[in-house]
């Protein structure tokens, strides 16, 4: 979930920070190597639709939620199917606008199962466990939090008591703890103006603008903010709860154009179902600078980008600002708020085909020590 603050709190904020970490442009190449691919035909457990949640268990065997359904195909590591967790409905193990799926830490599956107003738990084979009621004050859009040894940690609040703040659900389900605010970052205006804000009768719709900067944040187990103020420049910020510590890194990366192919699919995509009205004047000439921020399981952050030569490439960062690695991702389409998972060497996502038919992905860091001025 994104929220956005006036312009004056990034002055206070930038004004503590320590001094500028730089990136040091050389730096190690890894590469994401695909080792196994999930999905094909037109029915059945390996056809999806709308794939809002990845997870892999402690076996190797790989969870994928499918919205449309409401249900969870669990497969083994070789890739063949194994069952079905969940389905539609109210009812224990049944699901109802489910927004993602995690593994806590003691090995139970967590569904966020919004218009059910809990967590929906179940082991690894499946079994429904006991739920868990909880009123969340927002949908989250598809849920990704961090996971800890106690808890899961999200950005929400405490109906009634707290307002938007970082908490952490215990893993006992005893209560729900308040780490600290959210972590101020951004303007309004500039994610307003990345928006297509659309008024009919009581109605009101929002639609993302294809490439238009925004802010960006990611939150990690320490419940501490990274932040892009805005994507259409290579700057990122790591808020300690309380507003100390600041981190800042900053990159030169040149601007990428969007062609005209990119421009005319987003727009087809956008009418598919028929004419919008909308202003695509809208749309930028050029592409931002960040995609999209996510944590990995060893609290380093991962900055998603469009490489020049093509691909997608992602800068894992450390806790102190220092550039570990950049990771190519070549050859395949991933939409950019698909889920993306981390977990150590081990990377799932999700990819469209040539028809943007969802499939999911198993790809393995490969190392290479060479450096490079990418």
């Amino acid at each position: 979930m994104h929220r956005v603050v006036p312009l004056f709190m990034l002055t206070l904020a930038l004004a503590a920070c320590s001094d500028d970490t730089p990136v040091v442009e050389q730096t190690p190449q890894w590469t994401l190597r695909e080792t196994l691919r999930i999905g094909s035909g037109d029915e059945g457990p390996t056809s999806f639709s709308w794939v809002k949640g990845i997870a892999e268990g402690a076996d190797g065997r790989i969870y994928i939620y499918e919205h449309s359904t409401q249900d969870i195909r669990v497969f083994n590591a070789d890739g063949s199917f194994d069952r079905t967790i969940g389905r539609r409905g109210a009812g224990p193990g049944e699901l109802a606008n489910a927004e993602g799926i995690v593994f806590a830490s003691d090995g139970t599956l967590w569904v966020s199962d919004a218009s059910n107003g809990r967590f929906s738990r179940f082991d690894a084979d499946g079994k429904s466990l006991e739920s868990w009621s909880m009123t969340f004050c927002s949908s989250q859009g598809t849920w990704a939090p961090f996971v800890t040894a106690n808890g899961i940690v999200d950005d929400d609040c405490i109906p009634g008591v707290d307002p938007y703040k970082i908490v952490r659900y215990r893993m006992d389900r005893s209560g729900v703890d308040s780490l600290g605010m959210i972590a101020e970052c951004g303007t309004q205006a500039l994610n307003e103006a990345a928006t297509w804000i659309t008024k009919v009768g009581t109605a009101t719709s929002y639609r993302p603008i294809p490439w238009a900067p925004r802010q960006a944040s990611a939150y990690d187990a320490t419940g501490a903010t990274w932040c892009a103020p805005s994507t259409g420049r290579y700057e990122l910020l790591r808020i300690a709860l309380g507003g100390a510590d600041t981190v800042r890194v900053t990159r030169d990366i040149a601007a990428l154009p969007v062609n005209a192919a990119e421009r005319d699919s987003a727009i087809a995509l956008i009418e598919s179902r028929g004419p919008t009205g909308l202003d695509f004047s809208r749309i930028p000439s050029v592409k931002p600078s960040i995609h999209r921020l996510t944590i990995d399981d060893q609290n380093r952050l991962w900055v998603r980008r469009d490489r020049a030569e093509g691909g997608v490439v992602f800068d894992i960062i450390a806790l102190d600002g220092t550039l570990v690695a950049s990771a190519a991702l070549n050859g395949v389409r991933t939409p950019i708020w698909s889920p993306f998972v981390v977990r150590g060497d081990v990377v799932l996502l999700v990819i469209t085909d040539d028809d943007d038919v969802p499939q999911v992905g198993r790809f393995v860091i490969e190392r290479d020590v060479s450096a490079s001025t990418k």
